[in-house]
């Protein structure tokens, strides 16, 4: 009777380990033991020192507004680039240009004609270039023939290599006599015009990381101001540190811009980024593709991979499990209130999509 009574806690602890072990290897339960115990194990990632950023509509840009930041002005006013890489988010990138059209003198846009993850895309910004015709004269344009992954390869070397193409054109560019500053940033991270207006003029730190106000689908979820990976350089000698995504400097300018993450105008634009982007791991059941799926989650507000937010305090992991949708439409990008109907799905109210 005992060694019956042994033999039977050995084997329902023998199933209870083997199913863990199970569930260990499903994303989605890693996620969630990962990302519930977070506050408990991990610290934030990124910049560390929140640099004050002052601002009021109708100040000037001068000696004094610099000084209170801690900067001097700049015997000469910086000239500024914008370096993006483009799959098909063409609705943020023409919001991104007229926002910065004030402030940028040169955007540079590369487009792949295949996602991270080796997929074919079509080239939207190539096939629509006359939608930025406006901006002619300041875009310079290259294309970046990615490569089909190896078996087991991770989507992040197509992602390395794209951002080392961008990394040559800048610095294969002629570079202007004034002081100049490069943006590097992902489309959907726009810093406001005043942000590069005051770093233009004022010799701020450098590298200096953009603290953004964070947002999901459209300017209706806001998902907190934990977005820090935009980024701007001042270039010495014709040279700049590489064109990339990661940490660079312990310092970050506070409430720089808006980061508008999945923020599309058709269903089909979500399904090509859960698709082909670096995370597309996080596709763990083809049923999160389902466009009904899908469009539920925008309402919702929800996670799109159905996985629970990255947050390393529980308080912020709550708020961003219990969000309420905002009625706010204030200090939204200017051009999308002026193409408020073009631009309803980025506004309150606004979640249904395009098929």
């Amino acid at each position: 009777m005992y060694y019956a009574r042994r033999r039977f806690v050995f084997a329902l602890s023998l199933i209870f380990i083997l199913s863990l072990l199970v569930w260990l290897n499903d994303l989605r339960v890693r996620n969630f033991l990962s990302y519930s115990t977070r506050p408990l194990w991990d610290t934030p990632i990124g910049p560390h020192a929140l640099v004050p950023h002052y601002y009021a509509n109708g100040i000037a840009f001068d000696d004094h507004l610099c000084s209170i930041h801690g900067w001097r002005s700049r015997e000469q006013p910086a000239q500024i680039w914008d370096a993006i890489l483009v799959s098909t988010e063409l609705d943020l990138l023409e919001v991104r240009m007229h926002e910065l059209d004030s402030v940028v003198s040169k955007f540079f846009i590369v487009e792949s004609d295949l996602t991270f993850t080796g997929l074919p895309k079509p080239m939207a910004f190539q096939e629509h270039r006359d939608r930025f015709k406006a901006f002619e004269a300041k875009i310079v344009y290259s294309v970046f023939h990615g490569r089909e992954l190896e078996r087991g390869e991770s989507p992040f070397e197509n992602e390395i290599e794209q951002r080392n193409h961008m990394d040559a054109l800048l610095k294969s560019h002629p570079k202007p006599e004034e002081p100049l500053l490069v943006i590097y940033s992902d489309v959907d991270e726009i810093p406001y015009s005043h942000t590069l207006r005051l770093l233009r003029h004022c010799d701020a730190p450098s590298p200096l990381h953009l603290q953004m106000s964070e947002y999901l689908y459209s300017f209706e979820w806001s998902a907190g101001k934990l977005s820090w990976r935009a980024q701007v350089h001042l270039w010495k000698d014709g040279e700049g540190a590489g064109y990339g995504h990661s940490q660079v400097a312990d310092h970050m300018l506070a409430d720089s811009g808006w980061h508008c993450t999945f923020c599309f105008r058709t269903i089909g634009e979500f399904v090509t980024k859960m698709r082909g982007y670096s995370h597309a791991d996080r596709v763990t059941d083809p049923s999160l593709l389902d466009p009904r799926r899908i469009q539920d989650i925008i309402c919702a507000g929800d996670d799109i991979f159905g996985m629970l937010p990255e947050a390393y305090r529980y308080k912020d992991l709550f708020a961003l499990l219990n969000k309420d949708p905002s009625p706010s439409a204030v200090h939204v990008p200017l051009y999308v209130l002026q193409n408020s109907e073009r631009f309803h799905f980025l506004l309150p109210g606004g979640c249904i999509r395009d098929d």
